[in-house]
């Protein structure tokens, strides 16, 4: 159930739910009976990218800060979804995200990008159509002076090593951090809403899988 109310708030869950079974990435569950509690606990042993996951400045330089260096406001706050008008394979330019924004986007926003053109992420499709992060989508975030950047299957950062690498050298020294692999965005009613994507509180990690949630409707998070 990707839906729900809360009192009179809307509840999106925009997660990918993962299945230690058929997990690509590594994922491993182990639960145990403990004797002397005489209780149940549960070993984990996952990859940081993992399902639905916030990327760090961490992720990309040594001396950048990690989960624990960021503060929890930067895993919560306004979102404005931004529906880009693109052609296929091609790169998100200043131009195109600053039509899609249409002057909604404010400092300290997170922004959720999406396209017409869909495909599971990592998987190399030979029908992949999807626009592509670069060196110049991450000029126009800095601009705006957003924390955090998301994308589900409509929008690529993996198109190449040199435009991802270009787009992490731009954004990360600024503390801006993705939210990769998202769901439901087609679930959204409105495209400004909360989202809160709380990752583990563990020193060192670069990255984090999250359970990512839109609220619609909370006064002040709404328009």
């Amino acid at each position: 159930m990707n839906v729900e109310k809360l009192g009179p708030y809307r509840v999106i869950d925009l997660s990918k739910h993962i299945d230690p079974a058929t997990s690509t990435r590594r994922c491993r569950v182990e639960r145990y009976f403990q004797q002397s509690s005489k209780d149940y606990h549960t070993n984990l042993d996952i990859e940081s990218h993992l399902g639905t996951h916030v990327e760090t400045p961490y992720h990309y330089n040594d001396a950048w800060k990690d989960i624990l260096g960021l503060p929890v406001t930067a895993f919560m706050g306004r979102a404005v979804l931004l529906r880009l008008a693109c052609t296929p394979r091609a790169p998100i330019t200043k131009a195109m995200l600053e039509q899609a924004a249409g002057g909604r986007v404010r400092a300290g926003d997170i922004v959720v990008l999406d396209s017409p053109y869909h495909c599971e992420p990592f998987t190399n499709a030979p029908n992949d159509q999807r626009p592509y992060l670069c060196g110049e989508s991450g000029e126009w975030f800095v601009a705006k002076q957003v924390k955090c950047v998301g994308f589900g299957d409509g929008v690529a950062i993996e198109y190449s090593v040199k435009t991802a690498c270009e787009i992490h050298a731009v954004v990360m020294p600024r503390d801006i951090m993705f939210l990769e692999v998202m769901k439901n965005l087609d679930q959204l009613r409105s495209d400004v809403f909360f989202l809160i994507c709380q990752p583990m509180p563990i020193k060192g990690l670069d990255s984090c899988c999250v359970r990512a949630v839109a609220i619609e409707g909370i006064p002040g998070f709404c328009a």
